[in-house]
């Protein structure tokens, strides 16, 4: 009786080990599915930083060279016409970087998604398996 109840708790003693091994691995592919998705935020985060600082910087620039332009303006009809086409291109430059900014953001999200969702596909793989 002793023997058998022996060799059932070696067994079940070594499954228990296995298991949190498997655990243990489990546990540490998540955090550095974490640790990855971060550093792909972060790194986004910059790109998206150095791209708006750009967009500022020239945003100044063509407001300066714009100033310009209006000051060598010499009648009034040549003043609205400048003005319209100023319009029309400050407006045209904030929808292309507005566009350009959603893309960037879309495209970073799902990229510090995809660590993640690999350790998800994992663990429903593990789920299966174990069923």
């Amino acid at each position: 009786f002793f023997g058998d109840y022996s060799e059932k708790a070696k067994v079940a003693a070594e499954k228990g080990q296995e298991l949190a091994k498997d655990a243990v691995e489990f546990t540490k592919g998540n955090v550095e599915a974490i640790v990855e998705a971060g550093k792909i935020g972060l790194k986004g985060g910059q790109d998206l930083g150095r791209d708006y600082v750009d967009f500022a910087k020239k945003s100044f620039e063509d407001s300066t060279a714009a100033m310009k332009k209006v000051a060598a303006v010499k009648t009034p009809t040549e003043f609205f016409q400048l003005q319209g086409e100023l319009s029309r291109s400050a407006f045209d430059a904030v929808v292309k970087q507005t566009s350009k900014n959603s893309e960037a953001v879309l495209k970073l999200a799902n990229d510090m998604f995809q660590p993640i969702s690999n350790r998800v596909a994992v663990a429903v793989s593990k789920i299966k398996s174990a069923a």
